[in-house]
Parts: structure tokens; sequence; C-alpha cells
């Protein structure tokens, strides 16, 4: 079980490549908050570039449960299937994983730059099997109770590039995994880290 290792160099976290480089993170507003928008807008009409003071890396993790079912039916035999689950490690959220996971892999990394989990391990096994039955229920409808195993647990760190606009109502992250566009203040934990290490009371 992989999880954050502190060192003198950095922590160590397992991860992977970001899927967009900063500037492309900066360039997808179609998710960016009103406030940002309209004040790049009065920028461009005054001529300027308005820019965010900062894009950096923030690494948010998840557990992802490696899963087999076998689901028992009276015609055609047992059928064996195999997906991916992701456990938020801070929130407990979870869901089945539909992206490709890239190759993950232990790196070093500033430790401001890393959301602490908050989920144990044991907690996410336990969200996991929770949430399963009702998942198979709702996808594969089985007639008899289904088989089941968490072949392996892997904590990951996926990468976010948070664009930072001065406070976190205008500041937004974007995903190095999916792309997607998020408003700080609609992910309260980045929302969190974002009042420690950026806040009025992280600069003072």
């Amino acid at each position: 079980m992989a999880t954050t290792t502190p060192h003198p160099d950095g922590t160590e976290v397992r991860t992977f490549d970001p899927r967009l480089d900063a500037g492309t993170a900066t360039e997808r507003t179609d998710r960016i908050t009103t406030g940002a928008y309209l004040r790049s807008r009065v920028a461009s009409l005054f001529g300027r570039d308005e820019r965010p003071a900062d894009v950096s890396l923030v690494y948010y993790p998840d557990y992802v449960a490696y899963t087999t079912v076998t689901l028992h039916r009276y015609v055609g035999g047992d059928r064996t299937v195999k997906f991916l689950v992701g456990i938020d490690a801070v929130t407990g959220r979870v869901g089945e994983v539909d992206v490709d996971l890239p190759t993950r892999e232990a790196r070093r990394v500033d430790p401001s730059a890393v959301i602490a989990p908050d989920r144990s391990p044991v907690d996410a096994e336990a969200e996991w099997e929770e949430w399963l039955f009702p998942y198979l229920d709702r996808r594969f409808r089985p007639v008899k109770r289904p088989d089941y195993t968490l072949d392996d647990l892997e904590l990951v760190f996926v990468p976010y590039w948070l664009v930072d606009y001065g406070s976190a109502e205008e500041s937004y992250v974007v995903s190095g995994l999916t792309k997607q566009v998020e408003e700080v203040v609609s992910l309260k934990p980045v929302e969190g880290y974002y009042a420690e290490t950026r806040g009025a009371g992280a600069r003072e």
C-alpha cells in the first residue's frame, strides 16, 4: 500500500504526469468562475493580458480498488468482470473509474503541494464494499448474489493544476487525468487546502 512518505528532498507519492501542461490548463476556461471571466473581459478591453498569479501542481489522493466480480447466471454460465473503483481518500466518495489510468510511479514532490488522505486503507475498503452491491444491482441486475474480490488497493495522487487568481472564489483546478475544470470553492478539500496555503492567513 503506497502512502505519503516524508523525505528531505520532498514527499514520496505514487502519481503520474498530467495529461496537459500549465499553459493548456490556464486556457481551459469552459468552467471558469464568473468573477475571473468578467475580469479577463475587462482586461482585454483595455489591452491588458490578465494572467493568474500562479499556476502550480497540487496532488489529490484517491484510492483505486481493483475489483473482480463473478456473476452467477442460470443460462450461459458464470461471467467474470473486472473493473476499477475510485474512492476519494479525503471525502470517501466512491465511483467507477471510467478513464484509462496512466502509468504510475513513485516520485518525490513538494510536501506543500500534497493534500493528505483522511481515509485509511481499511476505511476505503469499507466504503468500496458498501458501494459495490447497489452498483452491481443497478448495472447487472444479478439473479443470484455475485462473488467478489478486492484484488488490490492503490493510493494514487492525481495531479491537478491549481490556477490561482488571488482568491479561492476566482481560482480553479484542472484535473491532470480527465482535464476537467472545477472551481476551487466547489471542491471542499481543495478549498481547505487553498485557505491553508494561499489564503490571507497563509500570506501573513
